[in-house]
C-alpha cells in the first residue's frame, strides 16, 4: 500500500523541476556595454585605498598614482588601460581585489571622464 505521503512527494518533484526550469534566464547575446557610474562604484570599493579616484587630491598610497595622472600620461588609451588593469597591475593578494572583465570595462569608462579635467560627481 502506497501512502499519502509518498504519493504526494512522488508528484510534488515533478512540478518542483518544473517551477524551476521556468526560472532559467535565456542568454542574452547582446554586448554588454561599460558603465561608467558602475566603474565609479567599483573605483570606490577596490581602488580608493591606494589610489585618489576622481579629485585634484594626491594618493593615500605615494606609490599609487592618481587616476588622473594615469588617465592622462601621453599616449594612453582606453585599450592599454585596460590591457594593464587586466594583466599588468598584479594586484597584491593582500590587497584582496580581483576584477572581472566587465568591470575593468567600466573602470575604464570611469577613468575616461578624467581626461576633461573635470572630477566626476559623487566624489
Amino acid at each position: 500500500m502506497t501512502s499519502k505521503r509518498s504519493i504526494g512527494t512522488s508528484l510534488a518533484m515533478p512540478l518542483l523541476l518544473l517551477a524551476l526550469a521556468g526560472c532559467e534566464t535565456t542568454a542574452d547575446n547582446a554586448p554588454y556595454e561599460p558603465n561608467a557610474s558602475m566603474g565609479m562604484l567599483i573605483a570606490r570599493d577596490s581602488c580608493r585605498s591606494c589610489h585618489e579616484i576622481s579629485s585634484s587630491r594626491e594618493s593615500p598610497n605615494a606609490d599609487a598614482p592618481p587616476f588622473r595622472e594615469i588617465i592622462n600620461r601621453p599616449g594612453m588609451s582606453d585599450e592599454q588601460l585596460a590591457a594593464w588593469l587586466r594583466d599588468a597591475h598584479n594586484y597584491p593578494i593582500e590587497m584582496g581585489v580581483h576584477l572581472e572583465p566587465h568591470q575593468v570595462d567600466s573602470l575604464v569608462a570611469y577613468m575616461l571622464r578624467l581626461r576633461s579635467g573635470d572630477a566626476p560627481s559623487g566624489e
